[in-house]
């Protein structure tokens, strides 16, 4: 997979390669304390607000989503290319759904409501196979 870059007419800054490369390296979405703490382990001294500040750009040029999932009161942060999730809501496990089922709909959606459908993320949740294997032993 080919590294992703800081968008043209901003500047590249070791802190905004060390965000995107965390981010990369991660398969789920992360909070931002989560990403402030994975560049503090890799010596990268920066601040939670310019966390916010980069990730609030990244997520303007589209590199970026931010989601809520449900009962958390904080986004996380993913690459705009991992989307769409499967979430345990026993153990909070999140999974990449990688072939958008989403699509399939779209067209007939933007049909049947007139609306331009510009970008989309799903969240479904459920029990992972793990926590239904520890309560059916229980």
């Amino acid at each position: 997979m080919e590294k992703l870059k800081i968008p043209k007419g901003y500047k590249t800054t070791k802190q905004r390669k060390a965000i995107l490369e965390i981010l990369e390296e991660n398969i789920t979405p992360m909070h931002a304390e989560d990403i402030y703490l994975k560049l503090k382990e890799k010596g990268i001294d920066v601040s939670l607000s310019t966390i916010y500040r980069n990730l609030d750009m990244l997520q303007k040029q589209g590199l970026v989503v931010k989601a809520y999932m449900l009962n958390e009161d904080k986004a996380r942060f993913g690459l705009s290319s991992k989307k769409n999730y499967l979430i345990c809501k026993n153990c909070k496990k999140i999974v990449i759904i990688d072939n958008c089922p989403f699509e399939k709909f779209k067209e007939e959606l933007m049909e049947v409501h007139g609306f331009d459908i510009l970008e989309h993320s799903i969240e479904v949740y459920g029990i992972c196979p793990d926590c239904k294997k520890q309560k059916a032993n229980e």
